[in-house]
């Protein structure tokens, strides 16, 4: 009996051993390399994972400037995970946790990489003043460090992302020129040419938009492309060129539905992974909790250390078969829940029918005077125009604020009085805002829908997604911008 509490002892003492700050360091270390290999896969879900479980052991290690180091770097990879996502403002506050451990170790790299990805953070939630303070801060540390490839980096994000985002499109083209002559990877390229086509475009110099433009179509993103043709299409219509216009926009509708069908697979995994990045927040956060505790079971495995290897020896067998029970289930509710999101998907596509079917249910009379009165409306009968075809007569049209008071006062007769109700629920709303969600209850399509707003189809999937998280405050809500509006 004596030797048996003598053996609990040692293997108490060596499992304590074996989770030293040396060993804990070891095992982070690696966790973080094989994070830093599944996000140059693409495999963002499995990379935050292991992140999320070397910042853990990081944590309950001593500080030191190895441990602080290599904690800076956990937090700042683990936010570009979560800004990949949509959250924001979990990705801003390890990108800052990063910035103070690199500024401890006065690592001038980690430092400027993480202002620039705090700027990043804050303008996805369109807060440029603050943005453009930490891209200034990153500029300077990489001037001083001579760093090309962060210069023109930086270069580009800001011409795209801040300057013409900010209507301050001279200076916009400076920057992106400037990111020409640093020089970049053949993505990054057609990126900065595309950028300095509708650039030109927006200063009314043309030719110049047009090379760069052309430029650019040398890319196999179909995304890209989408742009690059809409905004030819757009000169070519100033230029009164109309047959190259036509010829444009059937070559921006061919990519558009391709880009569509790459988006609507994109939605998919983003809801995926912001449940699971979510759900390993919440492990993380448990571990930090139950930190203190554990020390203090260490200690009392020492004493009771023959009691826990019975138990242990006993209970094996049933464990075991517990957890694969638990994970049979835990795959299960994975499926219905992929299933969910299929089936989410699926009732989009069934919305206009079922705004149809509405329609059909009233009166006959009531039905034909509402749709005498809607089809007066100008915005309505532009926009049933485009959804009919697309050409030179349906895209020349002017719509007035009138216009739109009087289409939104009919939406409010057939969904009876949607508007009001939407303003209830989401008093944030601006005047645009009403009149995009009062589109999308009508049944058009994104396509329609912004060429009415005079929008870049992809500008206006960011103008959704902002009004859900920013003015809606549904940024956690797992139904789309469609659902949301039909429910009202």
């Amino acid at each position: 009996m004596k030797n048996s509490w003598m053996i609990g002892i040692l293997l108490c003492l060596a499992l304590a051993a074996c989770d030293s700050t040396t060993k804990r360091m070891e095992q982070a270390q690696d966790l973080f390399k094989e994070g830093v290999q599944l996000r140059e896969q693409r495999r963002s879900e499995e990379a935050a994972e292991r992140f999320l479980q070397g910042l853990a052991l990081v944590q309950r290690s001593k500080k030191t400037t190895e441990t602080v180091q290599l904690e800076g770097q956990l937090c700042d990879n683990l936010g570009a995970m979560y800004l990949k996502h949509g959250l924001f403002d979990d990705a801003f506050k390890q990108h800052q946790q990063a910035l103070q451990c690199f500024r401890q170790t006065a690592d001038s790299t980690g430092m400027m990489n993480a202002y620039r990805n705090s700027g990043r953070a804050v303008r996805a939630q369109e807060q440029y003043t603050q943005a453009k303070q930490y891209y200034d801060s990153a500029f300077r540390i990489a001037t001083f460090i001579n760093d090309q490839t962060m210069l023109g980096d930086l270069y580009l994000e800001m011409g795209r992302d801040y300057y013409m985002e900010t209507g301050n499109f001279a200076k916009g083209i400076e920057s992106v020129n400037k990111t020409l002559e640093i020089g970049l990877d053949d993505n990054d390229t057609d990126i900065a040419h595309m950028t300095l086509g509708i650039l030109y475009y927006y200063t009314r110099e043309n030719e110049k938009a047009k090379s760069h433009l052309n430029q650019a179509l040398r890319s196999e993103r179909a995304g890209l492309k989408m742009s690059v043709y809409q905004t030819l299409y757009s000169i070519a219509e100033s230029e009164k060129d109309y047959q190259q216009a036509v010829q444009y926009h059937k070559l921006f509708t061919s990519n558009m539905m391709e880009a569509d069908a790459e988006h609507t697979n994109e939605t998919l995994q983003k809801i995926k992974s912001e449940f699971e990045l979510k759900a390993q927040q919440s492990v993380l956060e448990s571990l930090h909790r139950t930190r203190d505790l554990k020390l203090y079971l260490i200690i009392a495995l020492a004493v009771i250390a023959l009691l826990v290897i019975l138990l242990i020896v006993r209970k094996k067998s049933s464990d075991h078969k517990l957890e694969m029970e638990q994970f049979g289930r835990q795959v299960e509710r994975d499926q219905n829940r992929i299933h969910e999101l299929v089936s989410d998907m699926e009732n989009l596509i069934r919305t206009n029918d079922e705004l149809r079917r509405q329609q059909q249910s009233l009166p006959p009379k009531d039905l034909m005077a509402i749709q005498k009165i809607m089809a007066r409306n100008k915005v309505m009968a532009t926009a049933q125009a485009l959804s009919e075809e697309i050409n030179n007569d349906s895209l020349n049209f002017e719509l007035t604020d009138n216009d739109w008071k009087d289409f939104i006062s009919l939406t409010d007769l057939v969904f009876d009085g949607f508007s009001q109700r939407l303003l209830q629920l989401f008093p944030k709303l601006g005047p645009w805002d009403v009149r995009i969600c009062c589109l999308s209850k009508n049944g058009f399509s994104n396509q329609v829908i912004s060429i009415l707003l005079d929008t870049q189809t992809d500008s206006y999937y960011k103008r959704k997604t902002r009004i859900k998280q920013m003015k809606m405050n549904l940024g956690d809500d797992n139904r789309s911008f469609e659902e949301i509006v039909n429910a009202v």
